[in-house]
Order: structure tokens, then C-alpha cells, then sequence
């Protein structure tokens, strides 16, 4: 196999990729284990003023009053966060070409006249308590809203089909289709959440540590140090997954790039034997 420059190039770049990821990853053990030590595990999610401004662990049921009304769903949904993704299937001319494509739309349509022209992606929280605590905005950025809601049988007269609500049987899209997604907060599969943050009155702030932020949320109840460690290490193994999805991205594009340039190479090459 010929050695060229871009080899080398894409072989320094993956390596360099690989030491960095390798290295962040025993820098979190090493905070983690950190962590672990300086965490103070607050009981049953009740707040005492001695924990103020130090890590605590808190682990409580979700309660939160009401439930979030979406004017083009007939009932309301019954969590504290739900996230609505709205796209219309559209023409656009390019390189004097019409192509097509789902675009997301962020506000409602001009002159709307039907019930789906007002809706566009958005999301939609109530406020919740974790035990005696309330959850501030930090934390809810970092719930996932994460179980499909796909409870009516239609929506404005799109259809379920699987992932989304869209127009029957244009499966490939046609122009003018819509496309609704609803992402829930599911509390029958988790009723309590879990905060390792800084102690913030009755609520959490981001807990500093060098110059390393520290702010989970943990779907579920971790309430002991044991299960700490274990969700900290799956938060680690996560990140992990993610830089090693990163290095195969690189090495196929590339791959892809080399590929392409000895072809370039290959063909001028032939050219001028011509």
C-alpha cells in the first residue's frame, strides 16, 4: 500500500483523537472518584440548610401540578416536559435544480387558516419538585424527553405510522406534508429523578470543582453512593462511546477524502500518458 501524505495526515489525526479520548476519560475517573468523596447524600429528598452550597445527591418523586394542553392533541399529556417537532416537506431550487427536503418550522405559518398552520416545534414544562426541592432550569435542560406519545389515532388528520404523525400513504413525502413529532417526559417508567448538584436553597445550581461544573440528572432513584459510582460510570462509558463514534466518523470521511484524491491522482496521471 502507497504511503502518502494524506495517509499520514488522517493516521496523526485518529491518533491524536485516540490519546485525547483516552486521556479525558481517566481524567472523569479521577474526578468521579473525587466526587464520590465529597458528596453529601441527602435522605427521602429533604432540604437541610447545613448542605447549602456543598454536593448533595438528592434523590425524590417527581410532583409537579397540572399537565401540559396542546391545542391540536383533544387531551392533555400527562408529564412535566413534552417536546413537539414540526416539519413541513418543501421544494427549494439549487444549481438550477428543484430538490426537496423536510424543513423544521419554528413559528406558526402566515395567514394560517387550519388547525396544524398554528402549530411549530416547541417545548412545553412545568415546573417539577424532586422531593422538598424544585427543579431549576439547569436541571430541566438535562431531562430527556425521551417515550413517543402517540396516544391519538390522528392529528389534524395526519397519521400515526410508526415515529410521527404525517400524511397517509404519501410515503416518501409529497410537497405541502407535514410531519408532527411528540417526545414525553414518561413517568410511568421513572417517578422519582435524581440531582448531583450544589445544594442552591431549595433548589441546584452547577457545583464547581476547578474548572469542571459538575450538574447530573439520573433518571430513576440513585439515593446511595454504590449507585452513584454506577451511574457515574455509565456516564463515562457514554462519552466514551461518543469520542470513539467521533474517531470512525473521521476515519471513514477520511477514508472517503484519500479515496477521492488518489482517483484525482490517478486520473491526471493517465491524462497526461496521453
Amino acid at each position: 500500500m502507497e504511503i502518502t501524505k494524506d495517509k499520514i495526515i488522517l493516521v496523526v489525526i485518529v491518533a491524536f483523537l485516540a490519546f485525547m479520548g483516552f486521556r479525558n476519560t481517566n481524567k472523569e475517573k479521577v474526578l468521579n472518584k473525587t466526587l464520590l468523596k465529597e458528596v453529601t447524600i441527602v435522605e427521602n429528598g429533604k432540604i437541610n440548610k447545613e448542605n447549602e452550597s456543598k454536593l448533595v445527591l438528592v434523590s425524590g418523586k417527581i410532583n409537579y401540578d397540572g399537565s401540559i394542553k396542546l391545542d391540536e392533541l383533544d387531551k392533555p399529556i400527562n408529564s412535566f416536559k413534552v417536546v413537539r417537532t414540526v416539519k413541513d416537506f418543501v421544494s427549494y431550487q439549487k444549481d438550477g435544480k428543484k430538490h426537496y427536503e423536510w424543513r423544521e418550522r419554528k413559528e406558526a405559518k402566515k395567514d394560517p387558516s387550519k388547525i396544524l398552520d398554528f402549530v411549530y416545534s416547541t417545548e412545553r414544562i412545568i415546573k417539577p419538585q424532586i422531593g422538598d426541592f424544585w427543579l431549576d432550569d439547569n436541571g430541566l435542560k438535562l431531562v430527556k424527553a425521551f417515550q413517543y406519545y402517540n396516544a391519538a389515532e390522528e392529528v389534524g388528520g395526519l397519521k400515526w405510522n410508526g415515529m410521527e404523525y404525517t400524511n397517509p400513504g404519501h410515503d416518501d413525502g409529497e410537497e405541502g406534508d407535514v410531519s408532527i413529532q411528540y417526545y414525553y417526559f414518561d413517568l410511568d417508567k421513572y417517578d422519582t429523578l435524581s440531582i448531583l448538584a450544589q445544594q442552591n436553597g431549595n433548589s441546584f445550581a452547577p457545583y464547581r470543582m476547578g474548572k469542571k461544573e459538575i450538574y447530573y440528572v439520573f433518571n430513576g432513584t440513585v439515593d446511595t453512593e454504590e449507585k452513584l459510582a454506577e451511574a457515574l460510570s455509565g456516564e463515562v462509558k457514554k462519552d466514551a462511546r461518543g469520542r470513539i463514534a467521533t474517531i470512525v466518523l473521521v476515519v471513514l470521511v477520511g477514508l472517503l477524502l484519500v479515496y477521492n484524491s488518489s482517483k484525482k491522482s490517478s486520473s491526471k496521471d493517465g491524462s497526461k500518458a496521453k
